[in-house]
């Protein structure tokens, strides 16, 4: 390290910062920070670059994918607002925290495919995975199956993708509508 990798040692101390203030803010949210309008946004365009690339949009049909994913972003949007709003107004049941944050955690785990993508049953999130040289790679099952030409598996790995964000819009909704529960409670 003091020859090549970082010899005056500055981006260890940025790193180390960086994971102080993460912890800070992790350890101090009433809520767990984590933005799903702007995670629906990402996955939005993550596809639109994969259908670019790959033409993949000519093969199969993307509009069912493309509206759930809309839909995600919509009610990830709606709940930061949700949450924004029982925050500034006070109406935070704290009895609701551990539910609302254990709801926001398995959305991550609903990404989770056990069979894993073709060829790479290893690789169980149907969002992120690395290529073979460790590069990243987005929706990787659909990702690899367009790239080799393969339409049938890429359907086939677009309804699993599908089927998860359905699973994870009705979460976000169960989330909100606990919310807004707790919000009616505590206003009475």
């Amino acid at each position: 390290m003091e020859h090549l990798g970082d010899p005056t040692f500055e981006y260890h101390v940025t790193v180390t910062r960086v994971w102080g203030l993460l912890a800070l803010r992790l350890a101090n949210a009433d809520f767990l920070p984590l933005d799903f309008g702007a995670y629906g946004a990402a996955l939005r365009t993550f596809l639109h670059e994969l259908d670019a690339r790959t033409q993949l949009g000519a093969h199969i049909d993307l509009r069912e994918l493309q509206q759930r994913l809309n839909s995600f972003e919509t009610e990830g949007h709606a709940l930061t607002d949700t949450l924004a709003i029982s925050l500034q107004q006070n109406l935070l049941d704290p009895r609701v925290v551990p539910s609302v944050n254990n709801g926001l955690m398995s959305i991550e785990s609903n990404w989770l495919y056990e069979p894993g993508i073709p060829g790479r049953p290893w690789f169980q999130h149907l969002l992120y995975a690395a290529r073979y040289t460790y590069a990243r790679l987005e929706l990787p099952g659909l990702a690899e199956a367009a790239e080799r030409g393969d339409w049938k598996e890429a359907a086939a790995q677009a309804k699993l993708i599908q089927r998860a964000v359905d699973t994870n819009v009705a979460a976000l909704r169960s989330v909100r509508a606990q919310l807004n529960r707790t919000g009616d409670t505590l206003s009475e």
